[in-house]
Order: C-alpha cells, then structure tokens, then sequence
C-alpha cells in the first residue's frame, strides 16, 4: 500500500469518525432516535410486517406497496437484526447513510484535484451546506440517495473503470425512482467512451442487470408491479398534472427559488464541472429531474423541508471541487467566501423545520395514537392520510385516503381528483369512505385546512364530530396538531312511496 493510498484511508476514517460524532450529538440531544416525519414510521412499519409475514393495520398489503425505496427497506431490515430497538436500528441506518454521503464527497474531490484537507473540509462542510445535516436524518431514503449520487460521480470521475459504477447503477433506481435517468445516462457513458474494451462494456451491462433483478423480482412478487405505487398514489391524490400552466410554474419558481437560496452561491460553481460528457450528463439529469416533477407534481417539490432537491447537493459540491482545481480557484475561493454568510441560513431554516416537527408534529401524533389506544379498545376502523406512525404504534384497522397504503383507495382519485385538478377530491374521498366505512378520520389541521377533508366529508352527508386533539410543546403551530373525528356515515333511507 502506498503511502498516498495509506493517507487517504487515514482522512476517510477519521472524517467517518467526526461525522459520527455529529450523529451520536444529534441522538443525544434528541434523548434517542427522533424523526421529524410520518414517512420514516411508513419504512419502520413495513420492515414489521416484512418479519411478521402479514400487515395487521392495512389488511391485505403487501409491506413494499408504499415502500419507495427497495434498497432502504432492505438495508433497514439487515440492521433490525443487529440494532435494538427498531427506531435506533433506523438512525444508525440513516448515520451510516450520512457517513457515506460525506466520504463520497470526499472522494469526489480528491479525483477532482484537491489537497487532502480541502476535501476534507468540503466534505465535512457537505452536512452543513443547505441543513443537509437534517435531511440525512429524517428516517427516510434522502441521505442514502445523496450518498448514491456523491459515489456515482465520483466512480464516473475515477481514472480506472470498474464493475462497481454497473453495479451502483443497476441498484441506484432503487434507493430512488428519480434516478433512473442518472443511472442510465451513468451507463451510456460507460458504453460510449472509445478507451473501453468491448468485453467490458458487455460485462458492465451485466452486473448492472445482475444489480437490479433482485429487487425487480422482489417489487414483482410482492406487489405485481415492477416499480412502487408512492410516486402513483401522490401524484393523483394531489392531482397538479393537469393544472394551469402558471399555476404550476409559480410552484416550480418557489420551489427552486427556495433551493436557490439556501444553496447560493456555491450553486454558480456548477458552470466549473468538468469532464465535459459528465457534466453534460449532470446537467440533463438536473433538467429532466425539474421537467418531471413540473409535468406531474411540482408542489412535491416542497414537501419535507425540499428534500427532493437534496439528491443534487452532491452535484453542487462537484462544481465546488472542480473549481478550486481549476484555473477558476480564484472565482471559486471567492463565491466559497461569500456562501460562508449565507450557508447558516439553509442551515438554521432546516433546524428549526426540524425541531418543530419533532417537538410538535410527532408529539401531537403520538399523544392522538396513545389516547386512541387507551380508549378505542374495539379495534375500529380508521381513516387517515398519514399512514406510518398509527400502523407503526397503534392497534386500529386503517385505510389510506391518499392510497400509499391502501391501493384501492388510489382508483377513486385516479378517477375523480386526478382529472379534476382536485376539485372532485371531496367526492373521492367520501366514495373512499363508503366503501372501507371508517368510524373515525385521523386528520392533521394543515391537511384539513388545505384539503377540506372534515367538510368535503359533511357536504357528501357523512356527520363528523371531534373527539380529541392531540397535545403537544406550547409553542407548537396549530396546523401541526391531529385531531380524531367520528365518522358517520350518510342515512340513505328509501324514498316515501307518493300517495
């Protein structure tokens, strides 16, 4: 082993160790694992059912029907036999997501051209750089997916082709759908470069296949379907495809504008990324990844503190290594100066969403699910749209009213909500309601308040009564509360004969 080589192992280590030290701070704090969202109870709760053989909240569904990540559930399954309890198991998996992301980094600018301790710091600045920090441990598939788009680019920059580039790329649609295209287009590089030896590039297109039949096989047996139904599910229950064209455009403008600012102005280092083909590749993947969520759900986009926009962090900081290798350093140096006055506040916004969900949104959550465990005790059936902490926590039967959880409640709004730009949502979801006929609606206020759920329920004729809001931290926004109603469902009496 040379010593270059023996040197770099030694950073990598000890920047793993610091980024750990980060995350046992973060669980220290927090008094355990926390998670700033319903979606990470959604990953634990399918890994039980994945043990238990079956799903005792949403009768009948297949663990992977809402499961976007095939890779995350897997891995998070691998660490529940090793980690105890669940939760812990899914802040480790999350922590060492975090830890690969940041030696991703790293390795990126050391193929770049960086001196080992401005990689490093890159690196390590990569968990400040627009509150990535929180994104990565939100219990979701965020960081694993930013960790696989910092290895691809470095395993495309590296100098000797390997099989682990097909390898990553085969295994990458699966961590998340998004990027596909960044796999394939990964792949058509590796066929196009003339250097390569035709063996090669054939043998590449094996692993990448050998990579992906598992999980094909797995998604495919389980669920009859080749791709997951989340990306289905949100798409007609939000029902943007088919809004106005300005409508959508001014949610795509605050959305990157959004992005824009918590990551400026490291943003404007991307103009420096270089080879040419992959920074040609990045920057249709960068496109194509707008252009789809524009066409079909551009208000996705600012869901969970914008973390779908958190897979092109490690892209930016590529334009940030190519820079300071470059004959641009100077230019670099400078916009790397000036981010230092605006990264805090990317960084603070992320924190404060995140202690706010944290100490409010999950309180409210998990007081609602315990006062419904103590006094529900007949097992009802529940209406909900945030499907993971009650099916992770509580004993009621549950139906899904986006259709995450429950497929059959996604037919109702492909029908009536999707087409409809969502005027017909009340009509759907009441259908929804009649055919599961769900004693009680589960309902966050910002959800009912932007949805009229509650009222779209009582103008299809069903009665909706309170019974218990959840409590939470005194400073606690009110739209992050559940409240419990009791559904009853519309008398639908036979019509007087006419005398």
């Amino acid at each position: 082993m040379t010593s270059e080589l023996r040197s770099r192992w030694t950073d990598a280590g000890a920047l793993a160790l610091v980024t750990v030290a980060v995350f046992a701070i973060v669980y220290c704090v927090n008094g355990g694992a926390a998670f700033p969202t319903d979606d990470a109870f959604i990953n634990l709760h399918n890994a039980h059912v994945l043990r238990l053989g079956r799903d005792e909240n949403y009768e009948g569904v297949p663990a992977l029907v809402g499961a976007t990540s095939g890779v995350h559930l897997a891995l998070l399954l691998a660490f529940e036999q090793l980690v105890y309890p669940d939760t812990a198991a899914l802040y480790v998996l999350s922590s060492l997501s975090g830890v690969a992301y940041v030696l991703g980094v790293f390795y990126v600018c050391l193929n770049m051209g960086c001196p080992r301790l401005e990689a490093a710091l890159i690196a390590l600045g990569s968990l400040i750089f627009a509150g990535t920090l929180f994104q990565v441990l939100n219990g979701m598939d965020t960081g694993l997916a930013m960790a696989a788009v910092a290895w691809d680019i470095k395993l495309l920059t590296d100098k000797r082709r390997t099989f682990w580039l097909p390898a990553l790329c085969g295994v990458t649609p699966f961590v998340r759908p998004e990027l596909s295209f960044l796999s394939a287009a990964s792949m058509f590089i590796v066929f196009w470069e003339k250097d390569a030896a035709i063996g090669f590039k054939i043998a590449a297109a094996a692993v990448a296949a050998l990579s992906a039949v598992p999980f094909l096989l797995w998604y495919w047996i389980d669920t009859g379907s080749l791709v997951p139904n989340t990306v289905s599910a949100k798409m007609y229950f939000f029902a943007e495809r088919y809004a106005g064209w300005s409508d959508k455009s001014l949610l795509m403008l605050l959305a990157v504008s959004r992005a824009a600012l918590i990551s400026f102005p490291l943003f404007l280092c991307l103009r420096f990324v270089r080879p040419a083909a992959v920074g040609r590749m990045l920057a249709l993947f960068v496109v194509v990844f707008l252009g789809a969520y524009f066409w079909r759900f551009p208000s996705g986009l600012l869901h969970n503190g914008g973390r779908y926009f958190y897979i092109l962090a490690p892209i930016v900081l590529f334009g940030v290594a190519c820079g300071l290798s470059s004959a641009f350093r100077k230019p670099t140096l400078c916009i790397v100066a000036i981010s230092i006055l605006f990264m805090p506040l990317g960084f603070v916004a992320q924190l404060e969403d995140y202690r706010t969900h944290i100490g409010g949104f999950q309180e409210s959550l998990a007081d609602v699910v315990r006062w419904m465990n103590a006094n529900l005790t007949d097992r009802p059936m529940v209406m909900v749209h945030d499907a993971g902490y009650i099916a992770y926590a509580g004993h009621a039967a549950l139906v899904d009213l986006v259709g995450l959880k429950t497929p059959a409640a996604m037919d109702f709004h492909k029908r009536a909500t999707y087409p409809s730009v969502g005027l017909q949502r009340s009509r759907a979801v009441a259908e929804i309601a009649e055919t599961f006929q769900p004693q009680y609606l589960l309902v966050l206020q910002d959800w009912d308040e932007r949805f009229r759920l509650v009222e779209g329920l009582r103008s299809e004729g069903w009665t909706a009564r309170e019974v218990y809001a959840g409590h939470a931290s005194p400073n606690t926004p009110a739209a992050l509360i559940y409240h419990l109603y009791e559904l009853n469902r519309p008398h639908r009496g036979l019509a007087s004969p006419s005398s």
